[in-house]
């Protein structure tokens, strides 16, 4: 078996951990000999130059307009749509050297970068990986992700759900025979929380996916953009002549950059135990402010964020008809899980002991991920850490001796073994219902013919029989919506498909239309004509989507491109 790697596409950062023909776990370090990632690529002035990581985002504070962050917020979506900005009502495109960027172009950019530096730290050509993405992508988002793998060079084996892939990391350290788990996953720019049930089958470890819910524009950009917005209005009371949005465009930009990087920075250290404030200082201008951030200051200035997480939380168990006290375990993961304010949180709505360094926040996804390549490959015994030996390989500051020792934890250490059941995984449910637009003969008006509901497991399929909209039709078009609203104005158009007809058939003819989604969540249709019995393959029409041949040249294209 080859080496596969788990790839945790974070929207913030990314992390990636091999596993070996032998089922042997190893969380792989970048050029900068750390674990995490940052998501964050720079177009250097030489076309087809870029910088991914730690030091692109440090551009954040010289040339901030040629930096691109956060992009996984945006994946899924067409390349003139991007980064939406409300207050002018327009949109900002990727435009780099004349040409313009789709979100899943500049998520390949990184995910050849982690490629690279995991041949490199390894040693081997690393072809096959598990990408993972949140619980609540819907289906262009999960397109979107799978593509730009193809884009970067690899083989993709399946995009998984990031608390499926948590819950198979924590699988392997769970002494229970049979418990019910939450995820709650709040990472930088998303939001999931989700329901798992996991226990010891006959042959192996089983995981199911219950239920998910969400926003992929929930994060911890958010709570750092309450912090700066804070700073920002402190900044301009001191200096009422002091208008940063109204100033020189790159003026504007390069404070915003320096400020964001000194609030991340303030969020940390306000994580650590012992630490009650945390100095924070904004310029501008040739004027300068610092304000002391205290812990109950961050909490209330960023209450509404917090209160958000719990109403999902709230939401899931309501429609599943569940309370907390249905919950054995509560599992944080994500960026913002270290936060003291939301774990404190958390435990008050829950009235549990929240699990936190049961397993690694930062680094389980990329674990569960590899896990999950190692069995789609044919493997069933992994080799993992224990318990009590797992390194502290996810914390922000990354010092050298804590890369030292968890090296000398991930190289030398005595390694437990763990049997999964790999039919028994299912990976993920549907977040939203599925369907196409219809005709209700009775009003004339559109609705949506529901084919998936929230929460279907998949890969699953449904057939249903319609009728074409006319005599003699030689194509029919099949919109495909997700929502939960019963008429397409109340739901997302995911896209198009065309089916070719023979133009002989009549209103009194039948199409037995199926859905079906893959392994991946992702999602296909074809259609049948029932008086021939003939199959006809109908190729959905997403935005931003590329036929085999553009992922092709667009692999090539990759080829030309150098990273930094």
């Amino acid at each position: 078996m080859d080496t596969i790697i788990g790839i945790d596409l974070g929207t913030t950062n990314c992390t990636v951990t091999a596993i070996d023909e032998d089922g042997k776990t190893l969380v792989v370090k970048n050029n900068q000999n750390e674990f995490l990632t940052p998501s964050a690529v720079y177009f250097c002035k030489n076309k087809n130059e870029f910088i991914v990581g730690k030091k692109a985002k440090e551009k954040s504070n010289i040339d901030p307009e040629n930096l691109v962050l956060y992009v996984k917020r945006e994946m899924g979506k067409d390349k003139d749509k991007v980064r939406f900005n409300p207050i002018t009502e327009k949109y900002n495109p990727y435009n780099f050297w004349g040409k313009t960027f789709s979100p899943q172009d500049i998520s390949a950019i990184i995910l050849k970068q982690l490629k690279h530096d995991a041949e490199k730290e390894l040693g081997k050509e690393i072809d096959k990986a598990v990408i993972t993405c949140p619980a609540y992508f819907g289906d262009n988002e999960k397109n979107a992700t799978k593509l730009a793998g193809q884009m970067a060079g690899f083989d993709v084996l399946e995009i998984i759900p990031e608390p499926t892939a948590a819950a198979l990391s924590y699988c392997s350290i769970s002494k229970k025979e049979r418990e019910t788990i939450l995820v709650f996953d709040l990472g930088g720019g998303t939001f999931d929380v989700t329901i798992l049930k996991i226990q010891n089958g006959e042959n192996g470890r089983e995981v199911e996916t219950v239920a998910t819910d969400g926003n992929h524009k929930l994060g911890g950009i958010d709570w750092d953009s309450s912090i700066i917005d804070y700073m920002i209005d402190r900044f301009e009371m001191r200096y009422p002549d002091a208008d940063i949005d109204f100033g020189p465009k790159k003026d504007k930009e390069i404070t915003y950059g320096k400020l964001r990087i000194e609030v991340e920075k303030a969020k940390v250290a306000l994580f650590k135990e012992g630490i009650e404030s945390v100095p924070i200082t904004i310029e501008y201008g040739g004027q300068k402010h610092t304000e002391n951030l205290s812990r109950s200051l961050y909490a209330e200035k960023t209450q509404k964020w917090t209160d958000q997480c719990r109403i999902y939380c709230n939401n899931i168990l309501s429609e599943q008809g569940l309370t907390w006290d249905n919950i054995d375990t509560v599992l944080m993961i994500g960026n913002m899980s270290n936060c003291t304010t939301i774990r404190d949180s958390l435990k008050k709505w829950s009235g549990k002991e929240i699990n936190f360094g049961l397993i690694n926040p930062k680094t389980c996804v990329s674990e569960g991920a590899a896990i999950k390549g190692y069995l789609l490959e044919g493997g069933d015994k992994v080799k993992v850490l224990g318990e009590n030996i797992k390194p502290d390989y996810a914390t922000f500051e990354q010092t050298k001796e804590e890369i030292e020792k968890a090296d000398e934890l991930q190289n030398n250490s005595q390694r437990e073994v763990v049997t999964f059941n790999c039919q028994k995984i299912k990976s993920g449910v549907i977040p939203l219902s599925i369907g196409i637009k219809v005709i209700n003969n009775k009003t004339g008006q559109d609705v949506i013919y529901k084919f998936f509901k929230k929460n279907s497991s998949y890969p699953i399929s449904f057939t249903h029989a319609f009728p074409p909209n006319r005599d003699g039709d030689e194509n029919l078009t099949i919109d495909v919506y997700e929502g939960e609203g019963e008429t397409p104005e109340t739901c997302k158009l995911l896209g198009s498909a065309i089916v070719q007809l023979d133009g002989k058939l009549t209103r009194q003819d039948k199409l037995d239309i199926t859905l079906s989604k893959d392994n991946d969540g992702i999602l296909q249709i074809e259609a049948k004509n029932q008086k021939t019995n003939v199959f006809m393959k109908a190729e959905i029409k997403r935005e931003n989507s590329l036929s085999e041949s553009e992922v092709k040249k667009a692999i090539e294209e990759f080829e030309e491109f150098s990273l930094g």
